[in-house]
């Protein structure tokens, strides 16, 4: 762009000057977890360190550019609380005009244009890295993730981007119940028993399974057919799973049964399922049809209350006897109070147990 400047001298000489007036050049630089709300692992491998290359897209990275710029090159970061844990930098390219796409996958792959080396792992970070070097994975807490495009001369930052991340690294399961193990099987007299465990995962996959022959070690009979046995593609969300009544597989008294959670956890490599301890349990009586009727109705009264009111229970039985307000009522009332709850006449205000 030119601007004309008109300077009038008083020997009424005009003199016409051009000044060049240079339009700043624009380069902006975007930096996007492909999942950040998910993202909970993630692995030293995936930043290619130990050369390893990894296979999983963690972010991507798009570069717009209203000119070419020759002798680029891109530093990438990992810091924990503004300490510098991780940086990197890639050798010089050309950066063409335009919008240019790339992801983790290209700063890492060998032969990779924007290919990043010479990783500087910081002594600043000792305590993460003496975990790093264990693990093979972050420890759980907030990183910020910084890449720089650089242009080499003259020496200057072109556009820049971070983004943070929460990494939990939800391992850890512990069953409750059923509290039994596989050398000391819980005995249960529920044909539809209540599984729960604890964990700071968010996703999980059950899996139930029959010991079918004495000598089985614990895994074989994890790899017996399924009595029962989660989706993949929808995973429990929730720590606790009431083995149905009907649809199914049933169990039967006399028999012993193993089970198992697995967390389904989002890592920089993928989707991975880690699996806990093997539990056990064995049916010793069947209830009685009263009992099991009772059961029922207490799961369509309770509605999504069933689980926790059992769980706070476990290990008793109903005994039979129905009470509602200090008086006796019988297995057809309680029907009948059930339907009322299905149909919106009675509502759940607060429920305890004695």
């Amino acid at each position: 762009m030119r601007q004309l400047s008109v300077i009038c001298l008083c020997t009424s000489l005009i003199v016409l000057a051009w000044f060049p007036q240079c339009a700043v050049a624009a380069v902006s630089l975007e930096l996007q977890l492909v999942a950040p709300s998910n993202l909970e692992v993630f692995f030293l491998t995936d930043l290619n360190v130990s050369g390893q290359a990894p296979s999983a897209i963690v972010f991507h990275v798009t570069v717009t550019s209203d000119q070419s710029y020759d002798r680029c090159f891109f530093t990438f970061s990992m810091s924990s609380w503004q300490t510098e844990i991780i940086q990197s930098k890639s050798a010089d390219f050309n950066l063409q005009m335009g919008i240019t796409q790339i992801s983790n996958l290209d700063l890492t792959a060998d032969g990779s244009l924007y290919q990043l080396e010479d990783y500087d792992v910081s002594s600043e970070a000792e305590s993460i890295q003496d975990k790093l070097l264990q693990t093979g994975y972050f420890p759980s807490g907030t990183y910020m993730l910084s890449l720089e495009l650089h242009r080499s001369y003259p020496d200057s930052i072109l556009a820049s981007d971070a983004v943070s991340v929460v990494l939990t690294n939800p391992f850890d399961i512990f069953l409750i119940s059923p509290a039994g193990t596989p050398a000391s099987p819980a005995p249960l007299s529920t044909t539809t028993p209540l599984f729960t465990w604890s964990s700071s995962a968010n996703q999980f996959l059950l899996k139930v399974c029959e010991k079918t022959f004495a000598g089985m070690d614990p895994e074989s009979v994890m790899e017996n057919r399924p009595h029962y046995e989660t989706d993949p593609a929808a995973p429990q969300i929730g720590q606790s799973f009431l083995y149905p009544a009907s649809g199914v597989r049933p169990l039967e008294p006399g028999h012993t049964y193993y089970w198992q959670v697995a967390s389904l956890v989002q890592t920089s490599s993928g989707p991975r399922e880690y699996p806990s301890a093997i539990g056990a349990f064995t049916l010793v009586q069947q209830q009685d049809p009263e009992s099991q009727q009772i059961l029922l109705l207490l799961q369509r009264i309770l509605s999504l209350n069933y689980p926790s009111v059992m769980s706070e229970l476990s290990g008793f039985q109903p005994t039979g006897g129905i009470h509602l307000d200090g008086a006796g009522i019988s297995v057809e009332e309680l029907e009948g109070i059930a339907r009322k709850f299905e149909r919106g006449h009675y509502q759940t205000t607060s429920v305890r147990t004695e």
